[in-house]
């Protein structure tokens, strides 16, 4: 199994933020600055026209604010998920040297969002939500409670681990089928690194629960029972997710 971190797909989005919208967006912004200056102080032939500088007035206003986001967004893009690459070395133990299984890590693409990671094998592709929580979490099927250190009781938790990963394995499905993908079957886990001081409680889980140490167990019941596509689809899938 590879433990991959796709730096080229990452590269490219840094430097979509960066160069192509961060960086115009805020040399625009001084550049309509600029041109209100000189059209309010310099009025061509002793008139200006109000409409446009309201106009240039506005852009500039929303390229301030904008530019700067899009450009701290690209140089301030994850460069990997520490979480994401120490599950993968644990799975790496469990799966043994089989080439055919490839880890993807820290995945960010347009018209997909942020995944954790992705396993793509012959039974398919497993999405993983990795969360380092501590505490007692109870999961009953799609939702989360945690336990409230001042009263001692469980209660509704602020995040859910369950339906940000079904989000993201309803993501990914169709990406792929914008792909021509769709025949290859999506699933998810939610892995609670080992490294947390949790305790970890389940009841009729809708998406497979587990922390690191039991992954290879929890995923043999569900996601490693069959092999469902062929090298060429595991191919095709990973430079999708990679590549685009």
């Amino acid at each position: 199994m590879q433990n991959i971190n796709p730096t080229n797909s990452r590269n490219r989005r840094a430097l979509f933020y960066l160069s192509l919208l961060g960086l115009p967006l805020t040399i625009g912004a001084c550049i309509a600055l600029a041109s209100i200056v000189l059209l309010t102080q310099l009025p061509v032939l002793g008139t200006f026209n109000t409409l446009g500088i309201i106009c240039l007035a506005l852009f500039a206003l929303v390229a301030l604010i904008v530019g700067p986001i899009y450009v701290y967004r690209g140089m301030t893009l994850a460069k990997d998920n520490q979480l994401a690459y120490e599950v993968g070395e644990a799975l790496a133990q469990f799966m043994g040297g089989d080439p055919r299984y490839k880890y993807i890590r820290n995945v960010s693409r347009r018209n997909l969002g942020y995944i954790d990671a992705v396993l793509v094998g012959p039974p398919g592709a497993l999405v993983f939500r990795i969360v380092d929580y501590s505490g007692l979490w109870r999961n009953e099927r799609t939702e989360w409670k945690t336990l409230n250190p001042k009263n001692g009781k469980l209660g509704p938790s602020r995040t859910n681990p369950t339906r940000e990963c079904a989000r993201d394995v309803y993501a990914l499905r169709k990406y792929l089928a914008k792909r021509k993908l769709d025949k290859v079957p999506v699933y998810g886990i939610v892995v609670f690194h080992d490294g947390s001081n949790v305790t970890l409680q389940a009841a009729g889980p809708v998406i497979p629960v587990t922390k690191t140490h039991r992954m290879y167990e929890v995923m043999s019941r569900d996601y490693l029972k069959n092999e469902r596509i062929n090298t060429s689809a595991i191919d095709a899938t990973v430079d999708a997710i990679i590549d685009g």
